[in-house]
């Protein structure tokens, strides 16, 4: 997939993250939005239709776990979804996978690993 066409949604509720990983995606030439809460980030994958999600898992309003089922339950063909957390506990892992998240991040995590699995999860054919 070509990287200047990827749409890439970052719903986070930290303003450091939101900022660091729409810095280094949009440097790479992918179009990045962003949501601050699990409710916004929900409304714009309907709207904006993106081709890949990285989604904390606790938001206010929504928790990424519910925006998760949600995105699996409205769409015929959902977006990739990576998941972001602080909490490293393997049940959170285990749920991420079994409802359908491509991967898994705990925080803090290194920037440049986060984009490299950006980069594998879309050049993957399906």
């Amino acid at each position: 997939m070509n990287n200047a066409k990827a749409k890439i949604l970052l719903i986070d509720d930290n303003e450091e993250v939101l900022d660091a990983v729409q810095f280094a995606l949009s440097d790479l030439g992918y179009d990045v939005r962003i949501a601050h809460d699990g409710s916004e980030g929900l409304a714009l994958v309907e709207r904006d239709t993106p081709d890949l999600v990285v989604l904390d898992v606790v938001m206010p309003r929504r928790s990424g776990f519910a925006v998760l089922n949600q995105i699996r339950e409205r769409f015929r063909n959902p977006p990739k979804v990576i998941m972001l957390t602080a909490s490293d506990e393997p049940r959170h892992r285990e749920f991420a996978h079994s409802h359908g998240a491509a991967d898994f991040l705990s925080k803090p995590f290194d920037i440049d690993e986060l984009v490299a699995r950006i980069e594998e999860l879309l050049n993957e054919t399906t």
